[in-house]
C-alpha cells in the first residue's frame, strides 16, 4: 500500500517528537543544578554553595563524579526556593513527557493508516490534562512567588504566560479529542453498516 503525504509527514512527526522526547527525559536530572545556578546566581557561585553547604570549603578534595553528583543532589533540598522551583520543573517536565508519549502514540497510529480510534480520542484527553496540571503548577509558582518576593514582578516572566497559554493548549486538546471521539463512532458505524 501507497503512504499518503500525511503519512510521510507523520513519519517525520514522530521521529521529532521521540527525539524531544529522549532529551527531555536526559535534562530532567539536570534540573536541580540548573535551579540552583538560577537561584544562587553563576557557576563559581554554584560550586562555592555547594562546598559550604558539604563543609568542603577550603578543601580540594578529589573525588569521583558520582560522588560529587550525589553531594550536590543531597545540597539541592536544603533551600526550600531551590526545592519549591525544582519540584515545579519536574512536575512540568514529567507532564511534558507524558504529551510528548500521546503525541507518538497518535502518529502511531496516522502511520498505520487507521487514526480514527477510540485510543486517539483517550491520548487526546490525557495531554489535555497534563496541560492543566502544567498550568496549574505555574499557577501555583507564580502565586508562590509572589508571596515569597511581596512584588509583582513575576507577572513579567514566562511563567505568567504558562497559566493561559497551557490552559489554552488544554482545551484544543479536549476538541481534538472529542473530535476524534465522535470520528471513530463514525468510523465505527460506517463498518458494521458494510
Amino acid at each position: 500500500m501507497e503512504k499518503t503525504a500525511v503519512q510521510h509527514l507523520a513519519r517525520i512527526l514522530r521521529w521529532l517528537v521521540i527525539i524531544t522526547f529522549v532529551c527531555n527525559l536526559l535534562v530532567m536530572p539536570l534540573v536541580p543544578g540548573l535551579v540552583t545556578q538560577l537561584v544562587i546566581g553563576g557557576s563559581e557561585r554554584l560550586l562555592a554553595a555547594v562546598r559550604s553547604m558539604a563543609g568542603l570549603e577550603g578543601l580540594w578534595v578529589q573525588k569521583s563524579i558520582w560522588a560529587y553528583l550525589l553531594e550536590v543532589l543531597t545540597c539541592f533540598w536544603r533551600d526550600s526556593l531551590v526545592c519549591v522551583v525544582t519540584l515545579a520543573y519536574w512536575l512540568c517536565g514529567t507532564c511534558s513527557a507524558l504529551i510528548l508519549w500521546q503525541a507518538k502514540k497518535v502518529l502511531d497510529t496516522i502511520l498505520q493508516g487507521s487514526p480514527f480510534q477510540m485510543a486517539n480520542a483517550r491520548a487526546l484527553k490525557r495531554a489535555a490534562i497534563c496541560c492543566w496540571i502544567i498550568s496549574g503548577a505555574a499557577l501555583v509558582r507564580l502565586l508562590w512567588w509572589f508571596w515569597h518576593d511581596g512584588t509583582l514582578a513575576p507577572l513579567f516572566t514566562y511563567t505568567a504566560l504558562f497559566v493561559p497559554g497551557f490552559f489554552m493548549a488544554g482545551l484544543l486538546f479536549l476538541v481534538m479529542s472529542a473530535l476524534f471521539r465522535q470520528a471513530a463512532e463514525l468510523q465505527e458505524d460506517q463498518d458494521l453498516t458494510i
